[in-house]
């Protein structure tokens, strides 16, 4: 999800800093226009105006203490696959008036495939990178859907049909 968050938001003009335990990915995060990246939500330094928040578990919590007075917290996944807690008074001596969003990909305001057309056109004028881990025959889509829930497969899943 890095790629397609900080690309895109670095070329607006946003300042990002990127979380990743991965060094090899964090160098990638770097060179798509991360201003800061660090190995772990604890070396994030803040206050920022949005956090987008996808581990979960405990992460949830400590990435909300790093945002801004009025600051919004987007969480749209569970990767560490462990469940998340908040205590909202967390909210008294730390981001004043901040809100959190659930986002998922479903319930938008906007038509999926107008979505996967700026995808597509953003990465065919080469001004967003993705980074593809497997590219299959459509015949192979159950077990390609396994290994990417099941986390064999790092980037995107490209499926073509022959």
């Amino acid at each position: 999800m890095g790629h397609f968050v900080t690309e895109p938001a670095t070329a607006a003009g946003a300042q990002v800093t990127a979380v990743t335990r991965n060094a090899e990915r964090g160098a990638r995060l770097a060179e798509l226009g991360a201003t800061d990246v660090v190995h772990h939500v604890t070396d994030a330094q803040g206050p920022y105006d949005i956090v987008l928040e996808s581990t979960g578990g405990p992460a949830l919590s400590l990435a909300l203490a790093r945002l801004a007075r009025r600051g919004t917290l987007i969480w749209f996944g569970q990767a560490s696959r462990m469940p998340a807690t908040l205590d909202f008074f967390d909210f008294f001596t730390g981001p004043e008036s901040a809100s959190i969003r659930h986002f998922h990909y479903l319930d938008a305001d906007s038509r999926l495939d107008e979505d996967l057309a700026t995808l597509v056109r953003l990465t065919a004028e080469g001004r967003l990178h993705p980074e593809i881990g497997r590219v299959t025959d459509w015949a192979d889509t159950a077990t390609v859907l396994a290994d990417l829930r099941d986390r064999r497969i790092r980037g995107k899943a490209v499926l073509s049909m022959s």
